[in-house]
């Protein structure tokens, strides 16, 4: 992988696996149904992030009785797990991506959506400071920024 300027860009599909994900939901103590495989297969499907109605949609091809609750409590599941992100626009709403790495972050693409997971984020000084201005002892964080992806770029020239 090529690294540059500390981050690292991490594929964010198709590393982990429907099975991968499966297997690690099992582990936890959770069923393994055909709906909650439809929504793992559905978001691996995605190619970065989806939103529930989008993974209703998708799931549906693999499972037809799927349901929009089913597809709320898997997403619940998988974020509990680290098996998948929050994302969060400016509209509020929020889309999940798979993830593949422990801490990583997302860049977002402003004009189709993409999401791409890297992983690298220096902000030690930052934290240093947040603690020192508020008094508060920062435990986690979560890192999104916005842009143009490369292909969106090629397009609007």
């Amino acid at each position: 992988m090529e690294i540059e300027n500390d981050f690292q860009i991490i594929p964010s599909y198709g590393v982990q696996r429907v099975e991968d994900m499966l297997a690690t939901v099992v582990g936890a103590g959770y069923s393994n149904t055909r709906a909650r495989r439809a929504v793992l297969e559905a978001l691996c499907e995605t190619g970065g992030q989806a939103t529930p109605n989008r993974l209703l949609a998708l799931g549906r091809a693999h499972h037809p009785a799927l349901g929009l609750v089913t597809v709320y409590r898997t997403l619940d599941i998988l974020h509990e797990l680290g098996l998948v992100r929050k994302l969060h626009s400016d509209a509020g709403c929020h889309a999940y991506a798979p993830t593949t790495h422990d801490h990583g972050h997302h860049v977002i693409c402003q004009a189709c959506g993409q999401a791409v997971e890297f992983e690298g984020c220096d902000i030690a000084a930052v934290v240093a400071a947040v603690e020192t201005q508020t008094g508060f002892r920062v435990q986690t964080h979560w890192l999104e920024m916005f842009g143009m992806c490369p292909k969106c770029r090629k397009n609007e020239g």
